[in-house]
Parts: structure tokens; C-alpha cells; sequence
């Protein structure tokens, strides 16, 4: 309310302002009406771009009236124009009400468009919301997924160190003291690994990303480290690792405990589909900016059918009660466990019969420093 009383107070004071200079000028011999009526249509736009539609009115009857009464002939009178004159005036009124519609329309257009476009603004940060929260929810998501992993990895991957160690110790195994020692220290490195790795994402309640402990490390180390690890497991199989010429040597980015475990599943899982005495390869070659390490064998393979299936949690392949006893979940760990470091774990029938497994990680960016003290990241 104030404001709308202070627009009408300024208008008319400037209405009163230009109906005193007109006063004055309006005798001059040089003067006609087209003047006063465009000094007063001015003030008639700027009234209606401000005010209100009675505003528009009272200052178009206004000016019709200072017009009239100064510039039509007779002057200081009312009522008396001419034909001509009267024609003018008429004419103004005419076009001061149409040039106050439409400023005052634009004025309504400029308002809704300005409400429109406040609007759009308003979904849109609440749309920028909501993806973010979309976003926080699929990593979140990830990281329960990735956890899960981990805890289902409990009673999976530990037993294979645990099973290994136990067979070290055993009197009856024929491995000497000396020679077993060194063996169940490696072991017993790992399942610490393991388990302090655990520990870093249970310690994580919305990004499992923060917990990954992603460096550079060599593929030939990280294949060395599986094969020492799963050596009790592959007693029965000769294991063929292709040499890798010094000048190409693969540097991969990934999470050393995740990937070993990775790598330590699919050699169990080709020992224990292989037949006895035939050959393990493990190796690995770069690729379009990233490193695949294969494990091979010459075991019954997937059918083609079982492919996807045998990578989701409690699901194995058709080979029915041929195949050996297991969980079915070895390859859903290992798989979860690869895509967490921005890798992936992959299946490739072998010519001849049997299963390539392909471990796919990132090269590591030459210029990235290592940070770790041999083939195992500190914890």
C-alpha cells in the first residue's frame, strides 16, 4: 500500500511539474498541440509502466485536460476547440488508453514470466537435489554391496589361507619346518591383509570409494603374490605364466588385497575344475588403456547359456552333479570386488575346451609414484 501511494505521489508531482511549464510555454506563437500531446503521452507510458490501471486513467483524463485547457485554442478555457482540435483530442485520449493498455499488459506478461521463470529456477535447484541424493543413494548402494561382498568373503576366501597353513603344520604333510615357515608367514600376511581391509569398510558408512586403497603396483607382482598364496592349491597342476619382456612390463592402479583375492578365486576355481595334471596359465597383456590378467585352464568351461548366471551370488553352472561342491559364490565376489576398483572380471570360452577368466584393471598413469614396500601395500 505505501508503495502504490508513493507511485501515484510521484506521478502527479510530476504531472503538476510539466502542467506548470506547460504554463508557460504554451503562449509561445511556436507552439501547437502536438506538443502538449506527446509531452503528456510521455508522461501517460511512464505513469502506466509504474502504476496501476486507475494510475493509466486519471492520468490520461488529466492530460486531455492540460491539453486542452493550454494548447487548444482558446487558451485557458475548456470545452471550445475547433473541429480540428477536437479531432486531436480525441485522438489523444484514444491513443494514451491504448499505449496504457499495453504497457500495462507488457507489465502483467513481464510479472508472469518473471513468476515462470522463478519457478523453473526453484524445480530446477530441487531437481539438482534430487539427483544428488539419487547419486549419495547409488553410492551408498555400492558400498552396502561392496560390504556384503567382504562379509560373504568370510566364510569363502578365508578358508583357503586358513586350509593352507593348517596343511603346513601338519606333521604329516612332509614340508620341513624351515620350508613351512616362510609359507604360513606369507599366508597369515594375507589374512591380515584381508581382514584389515574388512575393517577399513566397515569403518565406512556412505562410500566404499574412500576405503579403496588404489595404487600403482605391478601385474607381475600381484601374479607373483596369487601364485605364492594358492601354491598348496595348485600342487596337483602345473601353472604356465608366459614371460613379459622388461620394456613391457604392466603397471595396473587397483586395491592390492581386493585384487589378490580376486585372482586367488579363480586359481582355486581352476584347480578344482581342471583335471589333475593339466595346465594352469596365468599371465597377463595390455589392452585399450588397461591390464587383463587371464587365468586359464582345461576344465569343462561354461556354457553359454550360464555365462552371466554364474557370476550373481548362489549361482553355479549346469554341470550338475558332476560338478565339484561349492558355494557359488566365489565369481559374484570377485566380480563385485573388480568393478569396485573401476575394473571388471570377465568369461571367455578357450579353444578346445576349457575357461579363460580375464581380471580387467586400469594402467596405472606413468607419472603415478608407488606406495608400497614390495608386492604388499602396507595396512
Amino acid at each position: 500500500m505505501n508503495r502504490e501511494l508513493r507511485i501515484w505521489g510521484t506521478w502527479l508531482s510530476l504531472y503538476a511539474v510539466v502542467t506548470v511549464v506547460a504554463s508557460r510555454v504554451a503562449s509561445f506563437p511556436e507552439m501547437r498541440v502536438a506538443h502538449g500531446v506527446l509531452a503528456y503521452l510521455l508522461l501517460i507510458v511512464g505513469a502506466s509502466r509504474e502504476g496501476s490501471r486507475a494510475l493509466s486513467a486519471v492520468m490520461v483524463a488529466l492530460g486531455y485536460m492540460a491539453v486542452d485547457y493550454y494548447f487548444v485554442p482558446p487558451h485557458g478555457t475548456f470545452g471550445r476547440p475547433s473541429e480540428l482540435d477536437l479531432i486531436i483530442l480525441i485522438g489523444f485520449v484514444a491513443v494514451a488508453g491504448v499505449i496504457a493498455q499495453l504497457v500495462l499488459n507488457l507489465r502483467q506478461t513481464a510479472t508472469v514470466a518473471n513468476a515462470r521463470a522463478e519457478e523453473i529456477r526453484r524445480l530446477g535447484a530441487e531437481r539438482l537435489v534430487l539427483e544428488r541424493q539419487a547419486s549419495r543413494a547409488e553410492v551408498i548402494q555400492e558400498a552396502e554391496r561392496l560390504k556384503n561382498a567382504l562379509l560373504a568373503s568370510l566364510s569363502h576366501d578365508l578358508r583357503s589361507p586358513i586350509m593352507v597353513m593348517a596343511m603346513l603344520a601338519d606333521p604329516e604333510s612332509g614340508v620341513t619346518a624351515e620350508a613351512a615357515m616362510p609359507r604360513i608367514s606369507e599366508q597369515a600376511r594375507q589374512l591380515n591383509n584381508f581382514l584389515s581391509t574388512l575393517s577399513r569398510f566397515t569403518a565406512v558408512t556412505d562410500d566404499a570409494g574412500s576405503a579403496l586403497h588404489v595404487e600403482r603396483h605391478s601385474a607381475d607382482d600381484l601374479i607373483g603374490a596369487a601364485l605364492r598364496a594358492s601354491e598348496v592349491l595348485l600342487t596337483a597342476h602345473p601353472v604356465f605364466t608366459p614371460p613379459v619382456p622388461q620394456d613391457s612390463a604392466h603397471s595396473v592402479a587397483c586395491d592390492f588385497t581386493l585384487s589378490l583375492q580376486i585372482l586367488g578365486n579363480l586359481l582355486q576355481n581352476a584347480a578344482r575344475y581342471a583335471p589333475a595334471g593339466s595346465t594352469i596359465e596365468l599371465g597377463s597383456v595390455a589392452e585399450s588403456g588397461r591390464i587383463r590378467i587371464t587365468v586359464s585352464d582345461s576344465g569343462p568351461g561354461i556354457a553359454s547359456g550360464d555365462v552371466e548366471r554364474v557370476f550373481r551370488p548362489l549361482q553355479r553352472g549346469s554341470q550338475g552333479a558332476s560338478a565339484p561342491p561349492g558355494t557359488g559364490m566365489g565369481l559374484a565376489i570377485a566380480r563385485t570386488f573388480a568393478r569396485a576398483q573401476g575394473g571388471d572380471l570377465r568369461y571367455r570360452a578357450r579353444v578346445g575346451g576349457g575357461s579363460h577368466f580375464d581380471l580387467v584393471l586400469p594402467i596405472a598413469p606413468a607419472a603415478e609414484r608407488a606406495h608400497r614396500d614390495g608386492p604388499h601395500p602396507p595396512n
